[in-house]
């Protein structure tokens, strides 16, 4: 997407979205129709599907308001703010919470990659206004990606299928208010730039379903640890491939990768460790729900034992 802005000049946020869902709902319209992968059709409720369906619509719309209206560190803070609201919005609508250790390494994960990422910070009204919006809309989406999968029992790509019709629709009316000059653009003449929108599309296919698999099988939170990771990796590869000096921007850089790394690392061993501890306990109610061995089939045969037995009941 980077490339076609920057190498073509093809700056359309909502068009570019737009062939983005377009093509999510094609392809996998096709896969639930022919029961690939296991897959069938199955919705979302109506009014449930739209609001769901906008809310990331928003989310991608404001994200991308908020970059254009902020320096990249207030963008990067607005990022690490999801987190957070996730975790409060979680508490307020179903009481959820965690333990003081995974907050901590969240924590300590945030600061990292605080460190990495955040340099010049310049906040304008509008844009933070634009990143308020971006955050909440964020943050809900995503728990709305998790719970409407559970609630009404869809696998990934049929959550994806359902809200995909929606978004695109919802990102066409934002082409007509916001970008109805799109049709005056030049394409390239050999057509390079209408195949990398072409790939970009089946990227963005990948993307929107493996997300929503990774929000349904974890969390929100967990899904916002992976994002920070790719952020880290892509720090941690540039320094590798395209640094030719060390100064103290790269110094700082890398100190917050490396503790962002090993809160991720704790991140991950507390959850293992919850998630092991939650199977175990369901493994012991599985048990105890079993019912156990009754004692009339052992003596009720025996006319010498049935006695004793009706006599133990008595008192």
């Amino acid at each position: 997407t980077q490339s076609v802005a920057c190498r073509y000049e093809f700056t359309f946020v909502f068009t570019l979205t737009f062939c983005h869902f377009v093509a999510t709902s094609m392809c996998l319209e096709l896969i639930t129709r022919m029961g690939w992968f296991g897959a069938s059709v199955k919705y979302l409720p109506l009014d449930t599907n739209f609001l769901t369906a906008a809310t990331g619509v928003a989310s991608i719309a404001f994200m991308n308001f908020s970059l254009r209206a902020n320096s990249v560190g207030f963008y990067q803070i607005t990022k690490l703010c999801v987190i957070p609201v996730v975790l409060v919005i979680d508490y307020f609508s179903a009481g959820k919470t965690v333990s003081s250790r995974v907050l901590l390494s969240l924590l300590l994960l945030l600061a990292g990659v605080g460190i990495a990422t955040v340099t010049d910070v310049e906040l304008k009204t509008v844009g933070l206004v634009f990143a308020v919006l971006a955050v909440g809309s964020t943050a809900q989406f995503q728990i709305w990606q998790g719970s409407m999968q559970k609630q009404y029992a869809l696998s990934p790509l049929q959550m994806t299928h359902s809200v995909a019709v929606p978004q695109a629709l919802i990102t066409l009316v934002g082409v007509i208010t916001f970008e109805r000059h799109v049709a005056s653009h030049t394409f390239s003449p050999d057509l390079a730039e209408c195949w990398l929108i072409l790939v970009t599309c089946f990227m963005a296919i990948g993307v929107n379903v493996t997300s929503m698999g990774l929000i349904g099988k974890t969390s929100p939170v967990t899904f916002q640890v992976v994002g920070h990771a790719k952020t880290c990796l892509i720090i941690t590869s540039g320094f590798l491939f395209f640094t030719s000096e060390i100064n103290v921007q790269t110094v700082k850089n890398l100190a917050g990768v490396c503790i962002a790394v090993v809160a991720m690392i704790w991140y991950g061993q507390l959850k293992s460790q919850e998630a092991a501890k939650a199977s175990l306990s369901k493994a012991d109610d599985l048990k105890a729900r079993q019912p156990g061995r009754p004692l009339e089939t052992v003596s009720v045969n025996e006319p010498g034992k049935q006695g004793g037995h009706d006599a133990g009941e008595r008192r």
